[in-house]
């Protein structure tokens, strides 16, 4: 690859650190910047990864510099703002977070304006990219187990979130068909959120991909289901296929029963490899190659599955695609009064992750000891809480 590129990373939490990894893989990227409003934040992952410039802002980094390539790790609604900022900045390329917005009208804008700025836009759907998830794809379009009828997953957290990854993964697995209708019914008897945005207690959708075929996704229905290891199924006319992040296996009539086609111990769902690989898949797409399997044209479907869902559930019947509603429809139910909270207080599934306030000393030594921020996080959200 002949051109090198610099980055910068806009939000030092913990999917920050996956995103270092993926730069790392690839020598010709420099992380030259990152961003964070909480000075601590900032200043820790700077110093743990030697990067030469930290930033209060995303305004005060584009002031300074233009990165080839910025990625936005902000809590969700910050998406959209940022990934425009960085285009109109003159950024190449910028890698999203998932769930790109908590709007199809938001995402709208996000493709728009790259587009203006001849910005390549793509979402972290990294899991595209591991060893499990690509076997599966092509189980299924080679034909081992004939036309798709049903495809099928469950997540835990919240469809806006993590359940981004189901719905991404069951269209990768089905060859990125465009939806054509969506029903959802939703439960939100608690007042839940997750980073500031609401949520539903559960969550239960189904949409026709494309020649027929319907994808089922389930949100805390079990209450299992949590990354990582998202098991994905699908079922075609003459076989079955079902995968993780690590493995694949077929059943059809020449497999002898459930024949695993890939099977590795471990598999870095987010990290290492797979954002190595995404990201040098978006050098290649810089340099003239082929769009990126992330695109956020391709993105923009599971986001607008996601939001037909809600849709449904709100004006309760089915939704014909392409979506109208540019809103955030389950906020809009709450706004009118038609989801009322019935239980307890207002609270956030990833308030731990909040930086403010943390033992500065006692997260020092506990990245020493080896564990992750997300780790961090949860053990300093049992103890006692103080400004370190």
């Amino acid at each position: 690859m002949a051109h090198s590129y610099s980055a910068a990373i806009v939000g030092c939490g913990d999917i920050a650190h996956a995103h270092v990894q993926g730069y790392r893989l690839n020598s010709n990227v420099d992380l030259v910047a990152v961003v964070d409003p909480v000075e601590a934040a900032r200043r820790q992952f700077q110093a743990e990864y030697g990067i030469p410039r930290a930033y209060a802002s995303a305004a005060e980094l584009f002031e300074d510099l233009a990165p080839d390539i910025v990625s936005v790790c902000a809590w969700h609604p910050l998406h959209p703002e940022l990934t425009i900022e960085a285009a109109q900045a003159g950024a190449k390329a910028v890698i999203c977070e998932k769930p790109m917005a908590t709007s199809l009208g938001a995402a709208d804008e996000m493709i728009a304006a790259c587009a203006r700025h001849q910005t390549k836009l793509i979402v972290s759907h990294q899991r595209r990219f591991t060893p499990g998830w690509e076997s599966a794809k092509t189980l299924i379009s080679s034909g081992e187990v004939g036309p798709l009828k049903t495809l099928q997953g469950s997540i835990a957290d919240g469809l806006l979130n993590c359940g981004t990854h189901v719905v991404d993964g069951l269209l990768f697995l089905a060859g990125d068909p465009e939806p054509q209708w969506v029903i959802g019914t939703l439960e939100r008897s608690t007042d839940r959120f997750e980073r500031a945005t609401p949520i539903e207690d559960w969550a239960v959708l189904l949409c026709e991909v494309g020649g027929g075929a319907q994808m089922l996704v389930q949100s805390d229905v079990h209450g299992w289901g949590g990354t990582p290891g998202i098991l994905l199924r699908a079922e075609g006319e003459f076989g079955m296929v079902q995968a993780t992040e690590a493995w694949a296996a077929v059943f059809n009539a020449g497999s002898n029963g459930w024949d695993r086609v890939t099977d590795l111990e471990r598999v870095d769902s987010i990290g290492g490899r797979a954002n190595g690989r995404l990201v040098s898949e978006l050098l290649q797409w810089l340099e003239g190659g082929p769009e990126h399997r992330c695109s956020a044209r391709l993105a923009r479907h599971t986001t607008e599955v996601i939001m037909a869902a809600y849709e449904s559930a709100r004006s309760r019947r089915m939704i014909k695609l392409p979506l109208e509603e540019p809103g955030y429809p389950l906020e809009l139910m709450i706004e009118d009064g038609s989801l009322v909270a019935g239980k307890g207080d207002r609270y956030d599934i990833r308030a731990y992750l909040r930086r403010e306030g943390t033992d500065e000393g006692r997260y020092a030594a506990l990245r020493a000891e080896g564990l992750g921020h997300h780790q961090i996080m949860r053990q300093l959200a049992t103890e006692p809480r103080r400004t370190g």
